[in-house]
């Protein structure tokens, strides 16, 4: 790593669940991409750490009674003999918001001066889900805890406790026939409408580009069969997305193409649609080698 702005380079990550992660864990690419990068630094003579810092917005109001907080973060620093020099991995994404909420961290990333912005946005934006949710016109017979966006969404899992997962299945069973049947009663919706998600991918690529950075647009992965109509939709939002980053002269990446479509769907959790272990790690290296091995200025 050559020396310029600071002995500090910084990477930030924005996204939904698939680039937050899920699980205790928050298994995803970002996760993976640290590992992998403190491996292939591990024992190099005066080599860069490699620190992750994970924030997320949440509710000042329910997240402590007592004091505000409008910002909950996990930092997990490199335990390797002292540097003078960083690659910081910042993982802004956070599960269940949308594009439009990664304005907010603009002054924040304006003030780390990354050298790189990875979005991975329209995933969570797309998916085609029950009319009802738009206009609220649920029948009566669906239970008013399920009407949410991503209530009756497959489960990534089951339980590894035996009476836990009967139960689990059972209901998760009964979710998706329900949510099959909302979706052949009226034609589905996307959670936004694909004109709308370009003019905030456009407008985030606008604002990021003030800052000298270079930015790399994420194409959509493959949905799977639990979530249907989406996969053809899912297509229609990547060039939508190509033609944002044509536009405004970034780089969009479509890394599914590097997936082995041999055994995809051993890359993915049971609701085919979040990378799991094997998927993230895979996305990981496909990342890194798109990106080269980063650690140059």
């Amino acid at each position: 790593m050559t020396q310029s702005r600071s002995s500090a380079v910084n990477w930030v990550f924005l996204g939904d669940s698939l680039t937050e992660g899920v699980g205790s864990e928050r298994v995803s690419h970002v996760t993976e991409l640290v590992k992998q990068l403190r491996a292939d630094l591990d024992g190099v003579g005066g080599s860069p750490l490699v620190h992750h810092m994970r924030l997320r917005t949440v509710d000042p109001g329910s997240f402590d009674r007592f004091v505000q907080f409008n910002v909950a973060g996990y930092m997990n620093v490199d335990v390797k003999e002292r540097c003078a020099e960083a690659l910081w991995i910042w993982n802004l994404a956070c599960e269940g918001r949308t594009i439009e909420t990664d304005f907010k961290w603009l002054p924040l990333i304006a003030s780390i001066r990354p050298e790189l912005v990875v979005i991975f946005r329209g995933s969570l934006e797309s998916i085609i889900r029950p009319a009802m949710l738009q206009d609220g016109s649920w029948p009566m017979w669906v239970p008013r805890s399920w009407r949410s966006y991503s209530a009756m969404d497959p489960r990534c899992y089951f339980s590894s406790s035996s009476w836990r997962r009967m139960k689990q299945t059972a209901v998760d069973s009964l979710k998706q026939r329900m949510r099959s049947s909302l979706l052949r009663s009226r034609p589905g919706r996307p959670l936004m409408d694909l004109e709308l998600l370009g003019e905030h991918y456009d407008r985030l690529v606008t604002e990021l580009a003030k800052l000298d950075t270079r930015i790399v647009m994420l194409g959509l992965l493959p949905v799977g069969r639990h979530f249907p109509e989406s996969a053809s939709y899912f297509e229609r939002v990547n060039q939508r997305l190509r033609n944002v980053a044509t536009s405004r002269g970034v780089d969009f990446f479509d890394w599914a193409n590097q997936l082995a479509l041999d055994g995809y769907d051993k890359l993915f959790y049971r609701d085919t649609f979040h990378p799991n272990v094997d998927g993230a790690q895979k996305l990981a290296q496909i990342l890194r080698h798109h990106l080269g091995n980063g650690m140059n200025r």
